[in-house]
């Protein structure tokens, strides 16, 4: 079963890259070890392709903007951890879905809401989140970073984790 659930993952993985370069964009980085599934992280220089693939149709259209791109795939019945960035706000758009999405002022006051695609999540920087997927299907959801700190951009560091289902550290 983990065999087919790993085909699985090579196959998701391998149709969104393939939809991406096809819409004209450039990956830099994909990671698909994650415990939850993984992301898929565009140029610099995507960022204009990547806000018309994903996000035309939203009020998100200046490709000016101090961005970073990614898609984040979450395997069947998995979640990220919950968790909070203290230099950057993210916006989501699902993709596919549905997807469930955890959000609060702490960590002992969250709400979860379902989305359906097309649908967009705003989370502020200092917003405790987490997003999950059914455990009938995958979830797929276009991010992308607004930097809040020019001088110091946000990265992967950029993460405080409050609960985490894969024994991760509490940052990084």
């Amino acid at each position: 079963m983990a065999e087919q659930g790993n085909r699985d993952k090579e196959l998701r993985f391998a149709r969104a890259m393939a939809e991406a370069r096809g819409f004209g964009l450039e990956v830099r980085e994909v990671d698909w070890d994650r415990p939850w599934g993984g992301f898929i992280r565009f140029s610099r220089g995507s960022l204009g392709a990547f806000l018309s693939a994903y996000w035309r149709g939203t009020h998100v259209r200046d490709a000016d903007l101090d961005l970073d791109a990614k898609l984040l795939l979450v395997a069947p019945g998995c979640r990220l951890s919950l968790q909070s960035h203290a230099r950057r706000k993210e916006m989501w758009r699902v993709l596919e879905g549905p997807v469930l999405v955890v959000m609060g002022d702490s960590p002992e006051c969250v709400s979860e809401t379902w989305h359906r695609p097309t649908e967009v999540i705003e989370i502020e920087c200092g917003k405790v989140h987490r997003l999950a997927a059914p455990a009938e299907s995958w979830g797929l959801v276009a991010e992308f970073w607004q930097h809040t700190d020019p001088t110091t951009p946000s990265d992967e560091s950029d993460v405080v984790r409050y609960d985490d289902d894969y024994g991760r550290p509490a940052n990084g």
